[in-house]
């Protein structure tokens, strides 16, 4: 019988928020540290158990211990190049950090340092636009071109939107950059500096920011949010699809309100929420934790693995996993099929920090 040592470390220092210590043995154990986006920290807790149950069946030789912290993507990303925290494992809400991970690197410890070389997503969840269903059937909104279009119209007084703050949550962020492409008339991967410049674009993120209500720190507070206010006190905001089932499940929505939230997959094309699994190449990171942390990867993405993600409103990386139609449907607002493209992000870290000096400046005008 498994005994896991489960301990909460209560963070102090540089942001933490809280820790998970859990293992199958002693002292002198393997120690794996990892730091992952908070989206996933239900799912995250479940499973670790269970591979730490697997790894004593099968290498009982092998002492493991794992260090679970839950971050914001951007909070660790600055600790992590600051050298305030050194996780074997980083794994941020989506891979739209990671070449903005390697620039901030080369920033501080010179050009050709790579901090993320190589990288697995683990679960997905695209960005949408979550709306009150009988606001999104009266504005038929399809898209972030329609929610300019709507903070132009005369019915703009009635649009009350809102994304995190792309500075502090990985939504907000994401949000702003699919923002500004479209802003652009471009694909979030082809944005360049000169784009981030130009007055139109400018013009466009300050109209529609203008109808902003506020900036959330955190992506699930800002859901529980527009359910607590109901349509009356914000009616559009940008977050994951998995909150939206989440929310629709529960039936708060519903009970509350006698509407459901709908999920609006931008005709543009939206980024998803990837959840990549990074093994940092940090000289602090050995090889025996290396080794130790691309077995726990092969194991989160195991069929029954991935299957527990679907219960936490995830959609599998594992392609051999059917995803589940009693979930993913149109009674809980969402669809089975993602029904717009996936974009990518842009590869360069440059502008990635760009794009939120252009998002303070247009905010700046509300």
């Amino acid at each position: 019988m498994i005994v896991f040592l489960i301990g909460l470390l209560i963070g102090v220092i540089f942001g933490f928020t809280m820790g998970l210590q859990i293992s199958s043995y002693g002292a002198g154990a393997t120690e794996l540290t990892m730091v992952y986006g908070s989206e996933k920290q239900s799912w995250i807790e479940e499973v670790v158990p269970l591979f730490l149950n697997w790894w004593k069946d099968t290498r009982p030789d092998l002492r493991l211990v794992i260090h679970l912290t839950p971050m914001g993507s951007r909070e660790a990303l600055t600790q992590v190049i600051s050298g305030s925290i050194k996780p074997v494992v980083w794994s941020p809400a989506s891979s739209i950090w990671i070449p903005l991970a390697n620039w901030y690197w080369q920033q501080e410890y010179g050009t050709g340092q790579i901090l993320i070389r190589n990288y697995t997503s683990l679960v997905h969840s695209p960005i949408v636009l979550v709306i009150w269903e009988k606001y999104a059937e009266k504005y038929n909104i399809t898209g972030f071109r329609s929610l300019h279009d709507l903070s132009m119209s005369p019915d703009g007084e009635t649009f009350l939107y809102a994304h995190t703050d792309p500075q502090r949550s990985n939504s907000g962020f994401m949000a702003t950059v699919l923002e500004v492409a479209v802003a652009a008339g471009v694909l979030p991967e082809d944005l360049e500096y000169a784009d981030l410049t130009k007055d139109d674009v400018k013009a466009w993120l300050s109209e529609l920011e203008s109808r902003v209500v506020f900036y959330g720190e955190s992506t699930g507070f800002l859901v529980a949010q527009m359910v607590e206010v109901g349509p009356s006190g914000l009616n559009v905001v940008v977050v994951y699809e998995n909150l939206v089932l989440e929310k629709n499940l529960g039936g708060e929505p519903q009970a509350r309100w006698g509407q459901k939230l709908v999920a609006i997959y931008p005709e543009e094309g939206t980024l998803s929420s990837d959840h990549p699994f990074c093994v940092l190449d940090a000289p602090w990171v050995s090889e025996e934790q290396r080794q130790a942390a691309g077995v726990f990867l092969r194991f989160l993405l195991t069929a029954e693995i991935q299957a527990k993600a679907m219960e936490h409103g995830f959609r599998p990386e594992n392609k051999m996993v059917e995803l589940d139609s009693s979930r993913f449907n149109k009674k809980y607002g969402i669809t089975y099929e993602i029904p717009c493209a996936i974009l990518r992000p842009p590869a360069g870290g440059e502008v990635l920090w760009h794009i939120t000096d252009l998002w303070l400046v247009c905010k700046a005008g509300r």
